[in-house]
C-alpha cells in the first residue's frame, strides 16, 4: 500500500479562502466535476514539485541571455518587479483603486469576456455591466473577467510590459511596423485589426472563481503581473504525453476529472500582489482566485518555443477552436518571421509593396527613397542594422523552429496558407529559409548565447518606452488631396476574405444619440469650473477630453436621424436613411427602438414579439431576444443602467 506523502496545507490558503462559498460552488458543480475545489485547495500534493518545475528569479536575471541558454522551458516567478522593466503607475497600487477606475481608462462600452465558474462557458458583458456585477453582494454567479485587451486605449500608455517581452515579442520584432501604426482604432474586432492585438490584457477575477485547465491561444507565452488579490495556479509541462492527455480530456464528455491528478508532472504555486509570473508556451494550467483580483498580462510569440507554439496550433485545429478564440494572424506571423530572419542575417527581404503604395510613398517622400526599406524600417532607415559580416550563431531552438515553420506552412492547403499580400513570391522565401537552416544546422550552442536577439529593427535594438512612443510614420510634406491610399483598405479586405469570419462581432457598436434641445440640461449653460469645461478650447484648455459640461447633460437623448432598422434597413419613418434629413420629432416621433443590452435597432413591427419599453429613455427597450435569453437584468436594473 502506497504511503501518503502529501504535505500540510498552505497557511495562506486556509486563512484566506471563504470555505462556505467554495462548498456552495462545489455543490452546484457536483454533476459537472469529479473533484471539488475544497479538495484541491486543502490538499498540497503538488507543492513539493514546484521547487524543481518553477524558477524563482530576480528581475535583472530575466534576460535574452537567459532565454538563449534555457530556451524558456520553465515558468519563472519574479516576486518583485524591480529591474524587470515592468511599469505600473504608483496610484494603481492604492487601496481605493478598482474596476471603476479601470472603466474610466478603458471605457464603459468595452466588451469583457466573463467565464462562468459553474459551466466554464464565456459570456460577453460591457464594462458598465461588469462594474455593476462587481460591486453587488452577494454575487448570484461566480464570474471571471478573463479577457479585455486594452491596447490603444487611455490605459495603454500607463502599462509597460517587461523589458524581456519587448525584446523578443514577434509582434514587436517581426510584424511590419507600418502595418502596426496603421491601426487607429482600439477595436478588438478581428476584421479591423492591422496587427495581432494581444499584447496587453487586464484580468478582473472575483473571489472563488475557477478556470479549469487550458492552453493559451496559439501556444503563446504569457507575462502575468498581479496588482491586487491572491491567485493559485496549477501547471503541467507540455510533454507529448500531457498534450495527448489534454486533447482526450477536452474531448471526453460527462464529469471532468482534475487534469493534474493523471498528468505527467504537475505543480502548484501561489501568486500574491506584486508577483510577476512568466508562463512558457504550451503549459497546461488552471487558476483559482482566492480574493478579488486585478492583474495585467500579455501574450507573446517568440523564437525560443517555436515547436510548442506549432504543437498547440495543431491541437487547436484538431479540437476545432473558433478563429475568434485563436491567436490573430498566426499563419501570417509565421511568414513575417521567416522573412525577418532572412533579412536580418542575409539582407535579402522578400517583402515587396504593391506598385500603388510605392508611388504614394515616393510622392510623399521623394523619388530617391526605397519604398520597401521605408516600409520595413518606418522612419528608421538610417538606424537599420547592417548585414552581419561574420557568421551569427543561432540557438538550436531557433534553427529547429525555422524548419518546423516551413513544415507547418507546407502541409497546409493552399487556401489556408494566408500568404501576406506584400510577400508576392513565397516559394523563393521558403527556399531562402531552407538554405539558411542548412547554413546554421551546425551552429555552436555556446556561441549562440550572445545576449542579443537576432530579430531587430535598429542597430541598438532600443526598446525603451520613450523610444517606442515616438510616432514613426512621418507626415507628408505637402498635401495630396487627390491621392488615395488603397493599401490599408485592400490589406484589411484581403485578410477578412481569407478568414471568412462568421462569428458575431464582439464589440458594442457606437451609435451616438443627439440632443433633444428641450430638456433643462440642453438649455443650461456651461459652468466653466468643472474639469470638462476647463479642458475646452474656448475656455483656454487643450481640448483632450471632448466632453460636455455635466450641467448640460441631455436627459432625453434621441436616436440619430439616420439610424436604420437592422432588419429592413429603413429609418424611423420608413424611408431610406438620410443624415441630412430634417424632421420635427414632436410632430413625427421616430418609430425605432434601440435595445439596451444588445444595442440592436429595430422597428417594433419587424420583431416577432414586442420588447419591454424603457420609459426613462426615448426609443429604448429590451428586445424580445434578450428577454427570452435571460431574465437579468430586470427592467428596474435596466433603467438604472441607462
Amino acid at each position: 500500500m502506497a504511503l501518503n506523502t502529501r504535505a500540510r496545507p498552505s497557511k495562506k490558503i486556509t486563512d484566506n479562502v471563504n470555505w462556505e462559498i467554495v462548498d456552495q460552488v462545489d455543490k452546484e458543480c457536483v454533476d459537472r466535476r469529479e473533484f471539488t475545489l475544497q479538495q484541491i485547495l486543502s490538499d498540497d500534493q503538488f507543492e513539493d514539485t514546484k521547487d524543481t518545475m518553477i524558477e524563482q528569479m530576480t528581475g535583472d536575471k530575466v534576460t535574452v541571455k537567459y532565454f538563449q541558454t534555457s530556451g524558456f522551458n520553465k515558468p519563472i516567478l519574479v516576486k518583485n518587479r524591480e529591474d524587470l522593466g515592468l511599469e505600473v503607475p504608483p496610484k494603481f497600487h492604492s487601496r481605493d483603486f478598482g474596476v471603476e477606475d479601470l472603466r474610466s481608462y478603458i471605457g464603459a462600452r468595452r466588451i469583457v469576456d466573463a467565464l462562468d465558474t459553474k459551466t466554464q462557458e464565456t459570456k460577453s458583458m460591457t464594462m458598465r455591466e461588469w462594474c455593476q456585477y462587481w460591486i453587488v453582494f452577494p454575487r448570484k454567479r461566480i464570474l471571471n473577467g478573463i479577457s479585455l485587451e486594452f491596447s490603444l486605449t487611455k490605459l495603454d500608455q500607463h502599462i509597460v510590459p517587461p523589458k524581456i517581452v519587448r525584446q523578443i515579442d514577434w509582434t514587436e520584432k517581426a510584424w511590419p511596423c507600418h502595418l502596426k501604426e496603421m491601426q487607429k482604432d482600439y477595436t478588438n474586432k478581428l476584421e479591423d485589426m492591422m496587427y495581432p492585438k494581444v499584447q496587453k490584457f487586464v484580468i478582473m477575477s472575483v473571489a472563488n472563481s475557477f478556470m479549469d485547465f487550458h492552453l493559451d491561444f496559439g501556444g503563446t507565452s504569457v507575462w502575468y503581473y498581479l496588482l491586487k488579490g491572491f491567485k493559485v495556479f496549477w501547471m503541467c509541462p507540455p510533454t507529448d504525453k500531457n498534450l495527448k492527455l489534454y486533447e482526450s480530456w477536452v474531448k471526453e464528455e460527462g464529469k471532468k476529472k482534475f487534469f493534474g491528478d493523471f498528468a505527467e508532472g504537475c505543480c502548484r504555486i501561489e501568486v500574491t500582489p506584486g508577483n510577476t509570473l512568466f508562463l512558457p508556451s504550451g503549459w497546461i494550467h488552471a487558476v483559482f482566485t482566492v480574493k478579488d483580483s486585478i492583474a495585467f498580462s500579455g501574450s507573446f510569440l517568440h523564437s525560443f518555443s517555436i515547436e510548442n507554439q506549432l504543437k498547440v496550433n495543431y491541437i487547436e485545429d484538431i479540437l476545432g477552436v473558433l478563429d475568434v478564440h485563436r491567436f490573430p494572424f498566426f499563419t501570417e506571423m509565421c511568414w513575417y518571421v521567416l522573412d525577418r530572419y532572412v533579412t536580418c542575417l542575409t539582407g535579402e527581404s522578400s517583402l515587396d509593396l504593391p506598385e500603388e503604395e510605392k508611388k504614394r510613398m515616393k510622392l510623399e517622400r521623394g523619388d530617391h527613397i526605397d519604398p520597401n526599406k521605408e516600409f520595413l524600417y518606418t522612419g528608421l532607415v538610417s538606424e537599420a542594422p547592417a548585414v552581419p559580416s561574420k557568421h551569427v550563431h543561432l540557438t538550436q531552438e531557433e534553427v529547429r523552429g525555422l524548419g518546423f515553420i516551413v513544415m507547418y506552412l507546407y502541409q497546409k492547403p493552399a487556401e489556408l496558407r494566408h500568404v501576406p499580400d506584400i510577400i508576392p513570391e513565397p516559394a523563393k522565401l521558403i527556399a531562402k529559409v531552407r538554405d539558411l537552416v542548412m547554413a546554421h544546422k551546425d551552429d555552436c550552442p555556446e556561441k549562440a548565447v550572445t545576449g542579443k536577439y537576432v530579430l531587430r529593427w535598429t542597430k541598438k535594438d532600443n526598446v525603451e518606452i520613450n523610444f517606442k512612443m515616438k510616432r514613426l510614420i512621418p507626415k507628408p510634406k505637402r498635401k495630396l488631396k487627390h491621392l488615395k491610399n488603397p493599401f490599408q483598405k485592400n490589406y484589411q479586405k484581403a485578410m477578412a476574405h481569407q478568414r471568412g469570419l462568421a462569428e458575431k462581432p464582439n464589440e458594442a457598436p457606437k451609435k451616438r444619440r443627439r440632443r433633444c434641445m428641450e430638456c433643462d440640461g440642453c438649455k443650461a449653460e456651461d459652468c466653466k469650473t468643472c474639469p470638462k469645461c476647463r479642458d475646452m478650447v474656448k475656455y483656454g484648455g487643450l481640448g483632450r477630453l471632448r466632453q460636455s459640461c455635466p450641467q448640460r447633460r441631455c436627459l432625453k437623448p434621441q436616436l440619430p436621424v439616420a439610424a436604420a432598422c437592422s432588419v429592413c434597413d429603413l429609418d424611423a419613418w420608413g424611408e431610406k436613411p438620410d443624415p441630412k434629413k430634417v424632421v420635427d420629432y414632436a410632430e413625427h416621433p421616430p418609430n425605432l427602438y434601440e435595445c439596451l443590452k444588445c444595442f440592436d435597432i429595430r422597428h417594433p413591427e419587424c420583431c416577432e414579439k414586442q420588447g419591454e419599453i424603457i420609459s426613462s429613455l426615448p426609443n429604448c427597450w429590451i428586445c424580445s431576444d434578450c428577454l427570452t435569453s435571460t431574465k437579468e437584468p430586470s427592467s428596474t436594473e435596466a433603467m438604472e443602467t441607462s
